[in-house]
């Protein structure tokens, strides 16, 4: 039977705006819609074109560096990869997503995130929640899970900024928990261990 990914994501401690539509905090309860980010200068239908490529069939290729201790768990800035999907994949539905909704988030910047489906019939409540009267999810703990025919990876990033990076960040973080959980190739591995003063205790290649 096909795996079929279905990503969730959560967001840190500071929220950018405090109140988000229903379509965009529970899409799964909207399984038609595919939601985009604006960010770099590409608009939300773009990245909402890209990712449904990415999500259907994609290789991810590169470096991921990692930093870890007992206190701290994130990704180091010089990490280098690309997703790769059929450029053919793309050009079959380029244009023919129609924007449902959409809501900014950054004034300033214009950035905003948008919700978009090959039906143009399709239409989103008008509803609204309130981050802070939200329970925490049953998930909220968890990075990585299978239930029925989905495997489920959750990201979290702090909102200081940019919300939208923010999203996208997390985004990634939770793709690469699939990847990292699941079927992945290793060509090489380095470990660098150091004592509890920082200093540089061992270091490690393997290759394979």
């Amino acid at each position: 039977m096909r795996t079929l990914i279905f990503l969730v994501f959560i967001l840190g401690p500071l929220y950018a705006i405090d109140e988000y539509p229903i379509w965009f905090l529970y899409p799964n309860r909207f399984p038609g819609i595919i939601v985009g980010y604006s960010y770099n200068g590409l608009s939300a239908k773009t990245d909402a074109e890209n990712m449904y490529c990415a999500y259907r069939s994609c290789v991810v290729n590169g470096t991921l560096e990692i930093f870890e201790d007992s206190d701290q768990d994130q990704w180091l800035k010089n990490s280098d990869y690309y997703y790769y999907y059929s450029p053919d994949s793309l050009l079959k539905i380029q244009g023919k997503l129609v924007g449902i909704d959409s809501f900014m988030t950054n004034v300033l910047t214009g950035d905003y995130i948008g919700a978009y489906s090959f039906n143009k019939e399709d239409s989103l409540p008008n509803e609204w929640l309130k981050v802070a009267s939200l329970s925490a999810p049953e998930w909220a703990f968890k990075t990585f899970w299978e239930e029925e025919q989905f495997v489920y990876g959750v990201g979290m990033f702090s909102a200081k900024r940019n919300e939208n990076d923010a999203w996208k960040t997390a985004e990634e973080q939770a793709i690469f928990t699939i990847l990292t959980n699941m079927a992945v190739s290793y060509h090489r591995i380095k470990i660098l261990n150091q004592d509890e003063s920082g200093r540089q205790a061992a270091y490690q290649e393997i290759s394979f």
